[in-house]
């Protein structure tokens, strides 16, 4: 399976030290959230969501769920949605013996979209580290 590059590793790693420093990662009209959401043998699962609130709505724009390899040290995205669209994919299923592919072809895109997506957030999407209150 598709992993991330080593810049969209970083930024992802960065990411999870703010989430464990208890800060808030925020722009002008969009939150982003990182947690930790299960342990499934050797794979801690991540999910990494960008909020965009439209009329009093809050939408996943998108939420994108990781696999962390703890073995390999290696983050497989796997399972994309994304509320504004009413999209949802999952590329592969984990399990305690593994990661189980469903779709080779959409998780290869999907962990090409993730690597350019964390590109933009600490980019083109300028933003600004607050203290959650």
């Amino acid at each position: 399976m598709k992993t991330l590059n080593e810049r969209a590793t970083e930024i992802l790693k960065a990411l999870l030290a703010v989430r464990a420093k208890k800060l808030k990662i925020k722009n002008a009209s969009q939150t982003i959230h990182v947690k930790l959401t299960d342990c499934i043998g050797k794979y801690n699962l991540i999910s990494l969501t960008q909020h965009i609130e439209i009329n009093g709505v809050l939408f996943r724009d998108p939420e994108v769920i990781f696999a962390f390899n703890t073995i390999k040290r290696q983050f497989i995205p796997y399972h994309y949605i994304n509320d504004f669209f009413e999209i949802e994919k999952c590329c592969a299923t984990p399990t305690v013996e593994g990661l189980i592919p469903r779709n080779e072809i959409d998780q290869h895109n999907l962990a090409c979209f993730v690597n350019r997506w964390l590109l933009q957030l600490t980019s083109k999407l300028e933003i600004q580290w607050m203290r959650n209150e």
